[in-house]
């Protein structure tokens, strides 16, 4: 899938998000088949294309600690059942606890395409 692709699932798809991540992230969240939370107890996705560069910037405030992330994303059509909240940052949604790949529909796993 292309980003071309991509955009336009975002647009057409509300239930449609992405989850931004580096490689090693990736590898993990396929192997577990999960997206585990953070710390605080959430999952983070937006429905923004984003370079891995402006994913940097505009999702992880350009935190050295975060340094790699949005090199890799997945693109997810969440379950209709799944409780998706709008923070208050402009682009991103959370959802508490973890997300389990099979009662979704992974539509892309794979390096960022944004931006090449």
């Amino acid at each position: 899938m292309n980003s071309i692709e991509i955009r336009s699932l975002l647009q057409a798809d509300p239930d449609v998000f992405i989850h931004y991540t580096d490689e090693t992230g990736l590898r993990t969240i396929l192997q577990e088949g999960l997206i585990r939370p953070n710390r605080k107890g959430h999952v983070y996705f937006t429905q923004e294309p984003f370079s891995q560069p402006d994913a940097h910037m505009n999702l992880f405030l350009a935190q050295p600690t975060h340094e790699g992330r949005g090199s890799h994303i997945l693109v997810v059509r969440l379950d209709p059942g799944i409780r998706i909240m709008k923070t208050s940052d402009l682009y991103e949604f959370r959802i508490q606890d973890t997300l389990k790949l099979h009662q979704n529909e992974v539509l892309y796993a794979g390096k960022n395409p944004f931006g090449l």
